[in-house]
């Protein structure tokens, strides 16, 4: 009787314990049920949106106003190129457009004296047709007029070509002297944007030729990273969404961003993030941007991206 008692008592504990533990998991299920959100996460790596400054002229640098790591305003100037061939053919064309407009005066006051001439030898060429009319003049002396006539209209023709042609090279000196002027300009390398400078690729004394790079400047006050969502998370990201970046390495540091950008075309895994859950999966790029005004994340710093998926 005692034996059969202990066993009994046996199994009696054991379907409580058994009980408990069903009871325990469907708690936890209809919990987890009842949990309309849960957190996903991704690994992502800080970068920035770069400008790289390009020469536009051709020259030796004369002064190198900047370095790396130096924060930059817009249009700052950042290097001088050596100008002085340029200041010599600025002068030369400026010298050329004094002569021209010496020689267009010049052809304007021969046009007139020219149209004052035709004009008077049409008025007596004239007179002499209504003499002739009544015998008071000789053929002979029209003709001469009319051929002194017909001399002076191709004279003031002339003149009016020479005029046209001064017109053309002074439009065209006028042109060489702009595009001068801008070469002048662009011997000032300015900066496009306001931002740091991350890279520089020049020294002073350096020749530099049209379009070799100078600089790289960025804005760290605004960085991102790219984050790559399985298909079926797609639904439960969307633009603008807040999210929180934990920098690797700092366990109790958290910063906000969202989500600035989703790819509409589907891709694979890149291999730089490439796991074996995630090895044939086919994914969307997303970016999300961060304001980074106390300089806390860097280029190139690893971050864990956590987005609150709600169903």
């Amino acid at each position: 009787m005692t034996k059969s008692n202990g066993y009994l008592n046996t199994i009696h504990f054991r379907k409580i314990v058994l009980i408990f533990l069903l009871f325990v998991f469907c708690w936890c299920l209809c919990s987890c049920k009842g949990d309309k959100s849960f957190a996903m996460i991704f690994s992502g790596i800080m970068d920035a949106d770069i400008t790289r400054v390009s020469s536009q002229a051709q020259g030796i640098i004369t002064e190198l106003k900047f370095d790396e790591g130096m924060e930059i305003k817009k249009d700052q100037v950042l290097i001088n190129i050596e100008t002085e061939k340029l200041g010599y053919q600025l002068d030369q064309n400026r010298s050329l457009l004094e002569e021209l407009n010496n020689q267009y005066l010049a052809a304007i006051s021969q046009l007139e004296m020219a149209k004052a001439e035709n004009n008077n030898i049409k008025i007596k060429y004239n007179r002499f047709l209504d003499l002739m009319k009544i015998d008071a003049a000789v053929q002979q002396d029209v003709d001469d007029l009319k051929t002194r006539y017909d001399t002076s209209t191709q004279q003031i023709k002339y003149v009016q070509s020479s005029i046209d042609a001064i017109k053309s090279r002074k439009k065209q000196a006028v042109s060489g002297t702009k595009i001068i002027d801008k070469q002048l300009k662009d011997a000032k390398i300015t900066s496009p944007i306001s931002g740091t400078v991350i890279v520089r690729y020049v020294e002073n004394g350096e020749l530099v030729s049209l379009g070799s790079p100078v600089c790289d400047i960025t804005d760290l006050s605004l960085l991102w990273t790219k984050i790559y969502i399985e298909e079926k998370n797609m639904p439960f990201i969307k633009l603008g969404q807040k999210v929180r970046l934990k920098i690797d390495g700092i366990d109790d540091k958290t910063m906000e961003g969202r989500i600035s950008w989703i790819s509409d075309k589907f891709e694979f895994t890149p291999k730089t993030i490439l796991t074996e859950e995630t090895k044939a999966s086919l994914v969307f790029a997303a970016k999300v941007t961060v304001l980074n005004d106390k300089g806390i994340l860097k280029i190139g710093m690893p971050v864990t991206v956590i987005v609150n998926r709600e169903s």
